[in-house]
This record gives structure tokens, C-alpha cells and sequence, in this order.
């Protein structure tokens, strides 16, 4: 009974420290599903509106003259 004694309170905290990873693991897997979930659907939003816009990309950098302030 001493060797249970002994040896339980490292094994529940090896328990808990078990899952705190796991739970810190899944939740990081889910993130990175959600951001490339994300990400496709931008992709895919970008595309249609390219193909529906003719090609222009209507997000492209703007020359300096485009963004200097009108007098």
C-alpha cells in the first residue's frame, strides 16, 4: 500500500498534465482546420469575382498618384 501511496500522486498529475496537451493539441488541429477552411473560401470568393469582373483584378495595388490626396 505504500508503493500506491508512493507513486499516485505523480501518476494524477501526469494525468492532468496529459490532458492539458490534449486539450491544448485538439483545439491548435481545429484552428488550423478552421483557417484553411477560411482561406479556400476566400480563394474561391477571389476567383468568382475575378471570372465575373472579366479578368480585372479589382483589389490590384493602386499606383502612388491613385492614393496622393486631390486638391
Amino acid at each position: 500500500m505504500e508503493y500506491i501511496a508512493a507513486v499516485l500522486p505523480s501518476i494524477c498529475i501526469g494525468l492532468i498534465f496529459w490532458l492539458v496537451l490534449r486539450s491544448i493539441f485538439r483545439g491548435d488541429r481545429t484552428e488550423r482546420a478552421a483557417e484553411l477552411a477560411s482561406q479556400d473560401d476566400a480563394a474561391r470568393w477571389y476567383e468568382e469575382l475575378k471570372q465575373r469582373d472579366g479578368g480585372a483584378l479589382s483589389f490590384s495595388p493602386r499606383s502612388p498618384t491613385d492614393s496622393a490626396p486631390k486638391r
